[in-house]
C-alpha cells in the first residue's frame, strides 16, 4: 500500500511571490470510495456485519453525528477522533456591538485520534505524476488504440528496429 503522489510548483507562501516557487509533494487519489465501496470493504474483513448492517449504521452515525453538533456537543468516537462545531465570522468593535447576523459558516472539525498521529512512520509513496500528465497520457493511449484500430492488416508500418526488440513473442 503506498499513497500516490506528484510534484507540484507553488508558492512558498501563498500571497508573496517575492519568497519564490518550490517543488512540493501532492497526494493524489488512486479512487474514490463511495459508502457502499467501505462497508463492502468493511465487511470483507472478517466481519459479522453484512455491508447493509455497516450502511445503516454509518448512515444513523452521520444523522446522529450532525444533530449533536448542531447541539453544541463535542463528539468523541475512540479510535476515530472527535467532532466538533467551529464558528466562522466577522469580528466586531466589542461585545455590545456584536450579534449572531456576523456569523457567516459553521463548519464541522475533525480532531483526529493518536491512531493517525503516526501515519508518516507506516506510510509508503509512489510517485504516480499529476492529474494533468495522466489524463494527457490516457488521451494519447486512446489516440494510438484508435489509430491503430484503422490499420488493416497487412498495411502495418515496416519495424525500423527502434523498438522494443525481440521475436514478436509474447512471455
Amino acid at each position: 500500500m503506498s499513497i500516490p503522489y506528484s510534484l507540484v510548483l507553488r508558492q512558498v507562501r501563498p500571497g508573496k511571490p517575492e519568497q519564490g516557487n518550490k517543488t512540493f509533494a501532492q497526494a493524489q487519489y488512486a479512487q474514490v470510495l463511495s459508502i457502499n465501496d467501505m462497508a463492502k470493504h468493511m465487511s470483507s474483513h472478517g466481519s459479522k456485519y453484512t455491508k447493509g448492517d455497516i450502511i445503516a449504521v454509518v448512515t444513523h452515525l452521520v444523522e446522529c453525528l450532525r444533530e449533536q453538533i448542531l447541539l453544541g456537543n463535542r463528539v468523541e468516537l475512540g479510535d476515530l477522533g472527535t467532532f466538533y462545531a467551529s464558528i466562522i465570522g466577522e469580528a466586531a468593535l466589542n461585545a455590545e456591538s456584536w450579534n449572531t447576523s456576523l456569523i457567516e459558516d459553521v463548519k464541522v472539525r475533525w480532531a483526529p485520534s493518536s491512531q493517525f498521529d503516526s501515519l508518516i512512520n507506516d506510510a509508503t509513496f509512489e510517485f504516480v505524476g499529476s492529474r494533468k500528465a495522466q489524463a494527457e497520457a490516457r488521451k494519447a493511449e486512446r489516440e494510438l488504440l484508435n489509430s491503430m484500430a484503422t490499420i488493416k492488416p497487412g498495411d502495418e508500418p515496416d519495424d525500423d528496429g527502434g523498438g522494443a526488440g525481440g521475436d514478436g513473442n509474447l512471455e
